[in-house]
């Protein structure tokens, strides 16, 4: 049922999108916007810090604050003195911070003598108008609930013409090949490319509304976008189904743009733009010179070896439903996955933990925030990803721009990846300690979850069974574990969807790893 708050929010984000969709945004433009932020950074965080946390008294990063014995004036002092992220380090060992169990919700925030309970909405920008609200897919990240804003769509869109000329594919027509809600995967792109006057011109979806239990709300909110932005005059492409196991279809439409065009772009998952590319060269089809845009999980050797095979040209992205686009790759990259950090709206450190149910430490990425815009306010927020930070020159647009910070072997110490979708590590724990055992026999410690890359670059969660369990149906095994997802966790819902198409979930009959913790990522996995 619908609610007068419901009848009022669809109102307010319909004449949002007549405003954000007869707006153009153009290259130009694009530099000068993200020249006037890099300016205005240390400005941009004082403002934000002041107007968001400390004249907002529910604002659960005030308590850090308070605790630690720290006024706005004393922040202020510090950024002057001493720049952004020294600031943010000091504040990090007086126990400002949130770490990423608390962010999700799951963990109670413990500084010294006090504790107290936070939930996901506590950081949600209270300065936004409350349009809708969207859980994220489970790519990247994991089930966070997201307020959905057309201002900071906006503020985030002026990353991507830069993107697409560093990268020479500012004339190619763009695809997608990414689930609708509610993912914000392929709604967020189908507005933002036409605000650049580079409308999708195809948008298929792997994974149906049905696949993914959509409730009625992301079904309606679906078609309110796209049918309420043609009242406005914009022509935004519906989502066609189109399986992973038909990724020749996906090649097929870009082989048929490249010859016309002469140049084509899609934007994608991981593991995707690896079926894409298989489909293309086992079938005889031409996509030389194309580019994959993609991300949600780590571009890997073995995975960009399989796209350029295809002669196609892989983009990395770092992005996440929380904070949007984080950093984008260019031609004179370092590592596979290596991209510009945009640090005009992010600031960025590292701190040392250690990966729970291991003995292997990690410095985690934390993240803050410098848009009024953002959905999330972020102050010292761990992602629950890590990798190599440095400064280097390469001589591209980015660089031009003054982005010469640069990410790479971005890595994820709690997410297990799948075709693309991720779940936290600790949400498959119950079903191996519990579901399982107590459907098929044996005890907790007869099951294992393990990622693993096979050498056609797709990445498979297999799921480790003891030997002293005893016979068992596999593909039983396997339904059980979809259908407990789909039941319990909500970002579970797109992860089964996808993986029910396809063997990314396998059973291994094999002693579990020993000492090595019940959910294991592959690149953790590696370090052993």
């Amino acid at each position: 049922m619908f609610s007068v708050s419901d009848i009022s929010r669809y109102y307010g984000l319909a004449f949002g999108l007549r405003d954000f969709l007869r707006n153009k945004i153009t290259l130009e433009q694009s530099k000068k916007f993200i020249s006037t932020r890099l300016q205005n950074r240390e400005r941009n965080f004082l403002n934000l810090i002041q107007k968001v946390i400390y004249e907002n008294p529910e604002s659960p990063y005030l308590k850090l604050l308070k605790n630690a014995g720290c006024e706005f004036g004393d922040i202020e002092s510090l950024v002057n003195k001493d720049g952004i992220e020294p600031t943010l380090c000091k504040l990090l060992e007086e126990g400002v911070y949130i770490s990423w169990e608390e962010f999700k919700g799951k963990r109670d925030v413990i500084r010294g003598g006090n504790r107290f309970h936070v939930r996901e909405r506590d950081f949600d920008n209270p300065l936004l108008p409350d349009y809708y609200h969207v859980k994220t897919s489970g790519s990247r990240s994991a089930g966070t609930r997201t307020i959905f804003d057309l201002k900071y769509l906006w503020e985030k869109s002026y990353y991507a013409l830069p993107m697409l000329a560093v990268n020479n594919a500012l004339d190619a027509p763009m695809g997608l090949w990414m689930p609708g809600l509610p993912s914000m995967a392929g709604i967020v792109p189908l507005l933002r490319y036409w605000s650049l006057g580079r409308p999708i011109a195809r948008w298929f979806s792997p994974v149906t509304e049905s696949q993914v239990q959509a409730s009625l709300r992301d079904r309606l909110a679906t078609r309110f976008t796209i049918y309420s932005a043609r009242l406005w005059g914009a022509k935004l492409v519906k989502p066609e189904y189109v399986s992973l196991a038909q990724a020749v279809k996906v090649a097929r439409w870009m082989a048929d743009t490249r010859k016309q065009f002469e140049t084509c772009s899609i934007s994608c998952f991981v593991s995707p733009a690896v079926k894409i590319c298989q489909a293309a060269i086992e079938n005889g089809l031409d996509i030389e010179g194309t580019h994959f845009f993609v991300g949600g999980e780590p571009l890997t050797e073995a995975k960009r070896q399989q796209i350029e095979a295809a002669g196609a040209l892989a983009v990395p992205r770092y992005f996440t439903t929380e904070i949007d686009i984080i950093g984008c790759g260019c031609p004179g990259t370092a590592a596979d996955d290596d991209v510009h950090f945009f640090h005009d709206s992010l600031a960025l450190i590292e701190h040392q933990r250690k990966v729970e149910h291991t003995d292997t430490y990690v410095n985690a990425f934390h993240f803050t925030n410098l848009s009024l815009s953002a959905p999330k306010i972020m102050l010292n927020v761990e992602s629950d990803d890590y990798g190599v930070m440095e400064t280097r020159s390469c001589g591209c647009l980015f660089e031009q721009l003054g982005f010469v910070r640069h990410l790479h072997h971005i890595r994820s110490f709690a997410k297990l990846t799948g075709s693309g979708m991720t779940i936290i590590g600790s949400d498959f724990v119950h079903i191996l300690e519990k579901v399982l055992p107590q459907k098929y026999g044996g005890a907790a410690t007869d099951y294992q979850l393990l990622e693993e890359e096979d050498n056609h670059g797709q990445t498979h969660l297999n799921l480790i069974v003891s030997p002293s369990v005893g016979a068992i149906n596999d593909s039983e095994v396997i339904n059980t574990v979809l259908s407990e997802l789909h039941r319990s966790v909500r970002s579970g819902k797109l992860a089964a969807g996808f993986w029910s198409q396809i063997n990314t979930l396998q059973v291994k009959r094999i002693y579990p790893i020993s000492s090595s913790g019940k959910v294991m990522t592959l690149h953790l996995t590696k370090q052993k």
